[in-house]
């Protein structure tokens, strides 16, 4: 077949004649192919029927043995239930029986060695004072005959004769180390100050040992024998300091003295003990904890101390505060690693937790009550300036109000544990909230008496102060402060809303009085002109009594409502008022409110906000429109008084008008009657 392609790849532009000829000439040669593919394509098939039957030979051998495999289980399972059922009817299948009997054997194979070894702790004599060289003899004998590949079962069976001895064996160590430490003067003084204190470390270390030895009788390893030391060599030097506060004739003892000097001493033991150390016969890993047990020991021996100090002070309401700062200083002055250590930790227990929150509210109530008794607390302190360009207010309330929350929060800030201090600060939260409550039945107690309209605005100064405070010195702690904001916040709200409802009583008044049908319109004149000195005189009394943080956000409201108030009578004034009547109250709205609320805005002693500018606006919108009425032109000159002409013909060019130039009053009537146009434009009062 390839020859045949090759033959017609070889000729150019062929014919049929010669790809016919060319084809045939190579039949002979397709056929012999064909042929060969035929014998191949039979040799296969044989192939693969001969492959098939042995597949299915294999198959029935596979199923036969898989039914033998089968055959085999069956007659295992069955073995085993009729032995199981044997050990049953003869008790061996018992594991517990099993157990305790093998027990039994090994403890009977034990029991000489037992004996030996109680019989020698035995002979041991406590009640002849003993030394340390004749119980080590002991209990090194003891630790030989332990010496059993089945060491563990033996101590587990004479474990509490083991512990017994070591009770008492232990009582000697201590009496002993604290016998050494004491004739060398130690931790008092100095290792190096010592006499022959090359002699007292060997002693030393030989004491060690022995306590090494016992705990190694006792529980097979020496994994608590570095804790044990530490903790009774800190022992004597603990007794030492309960003793100088117990000692202490004045119950405030100088106790930073006591644990300042204590840190001393502790650094010259810590010395003896890791020399000694270095010399017992252990691990080399147990060695290198000394310095963190050590630390770790430190810690607990000044909570002992601590908690020695407090339970003789408990009656004194500041123990706690002065504890903790004292303990925060020697914080920064110990030389030990406190990391992840809590000095304060022996303060957690209820007894101490529970007096000092007692305390702090019971100081907290009584500090509060002698400060409520005269409005005086209320008062700015002499060095602040009420109506100066100061920032600051200062009462003696929220001067003691910050300074409590500082120095508590001081306090419980230096608490390790969490949960405790969200106690507290739950704790602080209800008692701000308790001064509150009690400013509101002061604030109530002090409006009935004649100075109320000056004494509103010290009460709504401290109470903003102390809302600032809140929100300030709190915004760290892990409890949210918003319900005793909101509680300092509404208490402010309903002082400013007194003013406010002065403030309405005037317009009220001045509104019965304009619509009345028994005054004659001088009278009327007359009555607006009292009420606006009034009110004018409020307003001004709010920049000279409230303090320099509060005035703003009291202007605003104050003007917000005044000037909604205004509206609703102006509506009703337009229509039954005359003319001249109409003219005073624009004067002094043109005159003397409006210019004044921009002197205080101007001077930086108001920063108007959006609900006032807002109401303003629409007041001054009303009256412009309605100026039209008095024909002879009076109101429109008065309620355009600060727009100048060229504002004018800004303002008429915009809305598509040109000035009439010799008529000026048309073009304020046009602006009069377009008010409502362009009041969003920025050419209404109250846009800065």
């Amino acid at each position: 077949m390839q020859a045949l392609r090759d033959r017609l790849q070889q000729l150019e532009d062929p014919t049929g004649w010669e790809i016919w000829e060319t084809w045939k000439a190579s039949e002979p040669e397709l056929r012999e192919e064909l042929a060969s593919l035929n014998a191949t394509k039979q040799e296969k098939e044989k192939q693969s029927r001969e492959a098939l039957a042995g597949l299915k030979l294999r198959k029935k051998a596979l199923t036969a043995l898989k039914e033998d495999v089968l055959a085999l289980q069956n007659e295992y399972k069955n073995y085993v239930k009729a032995v199981e059922q044997s050990f049953k009817e003869s008790g061996l299948l018992d594991m517990k029986l099993v157990v305790n009997v093998f027990e039994k054997v090994l403890e009977n194979s034990l029991s000489e060695k037992k004996t030996t070894i109680l019989e020698t702790l035995s002979s041991t004599d406590f009640t002849n004072k003993k030394t340390i060289s004749e119980l080590h003899t002991t209990v090194k004998t003891a630790l030989s005959l332990l010496n059993d590949q089945n060491q563990e079962k033996l101590r587990e069976i004479i474990q509490g004769e083991l512990q017994d001895f070591h009770k008492s064996s232990n009582e000697i160590f201590r009496s002993n180390l604290w016998s050494e430490l004491q004739k060398q003067g130690v931790p008092m003084k100095k290792l190096s100050e010592t006499p022959n204190y090359q002699d007292f470390l060997q002693r030393l270390t030989k004491i060690f040992e022995f306590s090494c030895d016992l705990d190694l009788l006792l529980h097979g390893n020496h994994q608590e024998s570095i804790g044990n030391l530490i903790h009774v060599s800190f022992g004597k030097l603990s007794n030492h300091c309960v003793d100088m506060v117990d000692s202490e004739k004045e119950k405030d003892s100088d106790f930073e003295w006591i644990l300042m000097s204590a840190h001393e001493w502790a650094k010259h033991l810590k010395e003896v003990i890791e020399k000694a150390v270095e010399k017992l016969e252990i691990d080399e890993k147990l060695k290198e904890k000394t310095g963190e047990i050590f630390n770790e020991k430190f810690v607990e021996f000044v909570g002992t101390i601590t908690k020695r100090f407090v339970r003789k002070n408990l009656e004194d309401p500041m123990i706690f505060s002065k504890l903790a700062t004292l303990l925060r200083r020697f914080e920064e002055k110990c030389d030990f690693d406190l990391t992840d250590k809590d000095l304060f930790e022996p303060l957690y227990e209820p007894e101490f937790m529970s007096k000092w929150i007692s305390l702090e509210v019971e100081l907290f109530s009584l500090s509060i009550k002698q400060l409520l008794r005269t409005p005086d607390c209320f008062k700015p302190l002499d060095a602040i300036s009420i109506g100066s360009k100061s920032e600051q207010w200062a009462s003696e309330i929220t001067v003691f109000f910050e300074q409590w929350i500082c120095r508590v929060d001081k306090d419980v800030s230096s608490l390790g544990n969490s949960e405790i201090q969200c106690t507290f600060y739950e704790c602080l939260h209800a008692l701000m909230l308790d001064l509150c409550s009690k400013i509101h039945v002061m604030a109530k107690r002090l409006y009935e008496q004649p100075s109320w309209s000056n004494n509103v605005y010290l009460v709504m100064n401290s109470i903003w102060e102390l809302r600032r405070i809140v929100q300030t010195l709190t915004v760290t702690w892990p409890v949210s402060s918003f319900e005793v904001e909101k509680a300092y916040d509404e208490e402010w709200k309903r002082l400013s809303g007194m003013i406010v409802e002065y403030l309405n009583t005037l317009v009220n008044s001045m509104d019965q009085d304009i619509r009345s049908s028994y005054s004659a319109s001088g009278e009327k004149i007359k009555c607006i002109n009292d009420y606006f000195y009034h009110i004018l005189k409020c307003l001004k009394n709010v920049t000279i009594k409230a303090s320099r943080p509060s005035r703003s956000p009291l202007l605003n409201v104050l003007t917000e409502q005044l000037f909604k108030n205004l509206q609703g009578k102006f509506e009703k004034w337009k229509s039954c008022c005359s003319v001249d009547t109409l003219g005073r109250f624009y004067d002094h709205i043109y005159s003397n409110i409006l210019p004044q609320l921009d002197y205080f805005h101007q001077q930086n002693e108001w920063t108007r906000g959006d609900e006032a500018r807002t109401a303003i606006c629409h007041l001054d919108a009303l009256m412009k429109v309605a100026a039209n009425r008095d024909p002879s032109g009076e109101l429109v000159r008065t309620a355009f008084r600060s727009i100048d002409e060229e504002q004018v013909v800004k303002i008429l060019g915009e809305l598509g008008y040109h000035s009439t130039s010799d008529h000026a009053f048309q073009d304020y009537q046009i602006l009069a009657e377009n008010w409502h146009k362009i009041e969003e434009k920025g050419y209404g009062y109250g846009k800065d």
